[in-house]
């Protein structure tokens, strides 16, 4: 790492069982308790489209709960878990009605103690069940620019792409990190053959301005050609959890970007 590279590493966060937590994925500890999430993903190598972590080190970007960061390193990665720093970098999709449009003081506040800080308390919560050995940085995503270049044998992010307002920007910043892959499993991507960046709301629907875009396939190929990746798609499964009807089983595509020798 360079000597003039200041990345901040969290300093372990004593045991959250008693704070409020909101668990994004399902987790099963070794005592045999579980976090159960809004996903549930039964199998870890179908969802990062079969890249073999073992031995490598890996950035999970928008960690989350620690789904992907805890499975990583217990396929025997040297995990590095990346998420939001602050509500302040929060990007919604502006509506008239909307808390964030009208007044984005009090929407950071809700969300600082709805969403942000109960989902870090599940990440320390799994960190300490599992005796984990994974490092934790809370930045804002443009900060990994400032990052040595290829610092990570493979980057993951999972299905954060389509809550980015510029995910063009953001692949490059993970690109630049990765000397091997950067896997973005289980995110929509529209199939065809031409480069789209199209919205997800159709900017008709204010109850789900926390989703920017879908990018097409051709799209994607496109951005990782041009940062030296060659892209293959994958089949990823998993199953939604916060249906009034019972779990939903779906289906979306896993993107491997392997960096040409």
């Amino acid at each position: 790492m360079k000597a003039n590279t200041q990345i901040k590493y969290e300093e372990p966060w004593r045991d959250t069982s008693e704070r409020s937590s909101y668990w994004y994925h399902s987790l099963v500890f070794p005592d045999g308790m579980t976090g159960c999430g809004s996903w549930t993903i039964d199998d870890f190598c179908e969802y990062i489209g079969g890249y073999d972590l073992s031995g490598k080190c890996v950035l999970d970007v928008g960690t989350a709960s620690g789904y992907l960061a805890f499975s990583a390193e217990q396929a025997g990665a040297d995990v590095t878990a990346l998420d939001a720093a602050s509500t302040h970098e929060f990007r919604h999709v502006p509506f008239s009605d909307s808390l964030s449009y009208r007044d984005v003081r009090q929407f950071r506040e809700i969300w600082d103690n709805q969403n942000l800080i109960p989902i870090k308390n599940s990440w320390w919560h799994a960190w300490h069940k599992y005796n984990s050995h994974a490092k934790c940085v809370y930045a804002p995503m443009s900060e990994l620019y400032e990052w040595p270049e290829g610092m990570f044998d493979v980057v993951m992010a999972g299905a954060i792409v389509e809550h980015l307002s510029e995910p063009v920007y953001a692949i490059g910043a993970w690109a630049r990190l990765a000397r091997e892959a950067v896997l973005i499993p289980f995110t929509d991507v529209i199939p065809v053959d031409d480069l789209i960046l199209q919205p997800i709301t159709l900017l008709n629907d204010s109850r789900v301005n926390h989703v920017w875009w879908h990018l097409s396939r051709d799209l994607y190929r496109k951005i990782f050609e041009n940062l030296g990746f060659d892209v293959h798609f994958a089949v990823a499964h998993a199953r939604h959890n916060d249906d009034a009807s019972g779990a939903v089983h779906a289906q979306r595509p896993s993107l491997v970007a392997v960096r040409r020798s």
